[in-house]
């Protein structure tokens, strides 16, 4: 059964991602599928030293993706890159020392603010705004402050086009004051761009896109 606490950490997690990995899916090429510590391991890595490249598709499509620079994470923990692919393959653990300093690692950047401030200047270095526009799509029990009926938020996908300034204030919100201010934050952008007094309970998921000019695949109430 999940707890208040599993809830909590999946939002962590799930607004970490947001911010850190704009518009990128996990390259298919980079390793951790080699059992539950592997998987571990690159979870973490993936945390701590995540970089994004563009990509070709062999159909000549363009896209964004993200791996784990394994020669940061190797200068990082003192070890040989070899090492590392070691043990996102699976081939290799961990010593039990360094394991639970990569834990405590990816833990502070998420949880702290000098953590959350460290990653926000990576995903910048890392990233860019492919578009005039940012695409957000947020599902999980959410809705507009009804007076009439507290209970009118229920779990739901809403997709709401935002400027790239306001992404950016977005992830300074998250950086400052973690998960509590950047969910604060993007109420207050959705009130103003998608229905007056929208407040949002919990955040099960959230995908961040650039979006090219012109674009109105998104939801009727989104500001063009």
């Amino acid at each position: 059964m999940a707890t208040d606490d599993d809830d909590a950490l999946k939002q962590r997690n799930t607004l970490f991602q947001a911010i850190s990995w704009l518009g990128s899916e996990s390259d298919p090429s980079t390793p951790g599928t080699g059992g539950a510590e592997a998987s571990d391991v690159a979870k973490h890595l993936r945390t701590l030293y995540s970089t994004t490249r563009t990509i070709t598709t062999p159909g000549g499509v363009k896209k964004t993706v993200t791996s784990i620079s394994k020669a940061d994470a190797a200068k990082a923990l003192g070890v040989s890159v070899r090492t590392v692919q070691r043990w996102l393959k699976g081939d290799h653990n961990p010593k039990k020392t360094t394991m639970d300093a990569i834990r405590k690692k990816a833990r502070q950047a998420i949880t702290t603010k000098r953590g959350r401030q460290q990653m926000v200047r990576r995903a910048r270095a890392n990233q860019s705004i492919p578009g005039s526009w940012v695409k957000v799509a947020v599902s999980g029990r959410q809705g507009p402050l009804d007076a009439s009926d507290p209970h009118y938020a229920r779990d739901r996908t809403i997709q709401q086009k935002i400027t790239p300034e306001e992404y950016e204030n977005f992830r300074n919100a998250w950086a400052m004051g973690g998960d509590v201010a950047a969910r604060e934050y993007l109420e207050s952008v959705l009130s103003a761009r998608y229905l007056p007094d929208w407040k949002i309970g919990h955040i099960s998921s959230m995908n961040v896109n650039g979006v090219d000019a012109g674009d109105d695949r998104s939801d009727p109430r989104a500001s063009r």
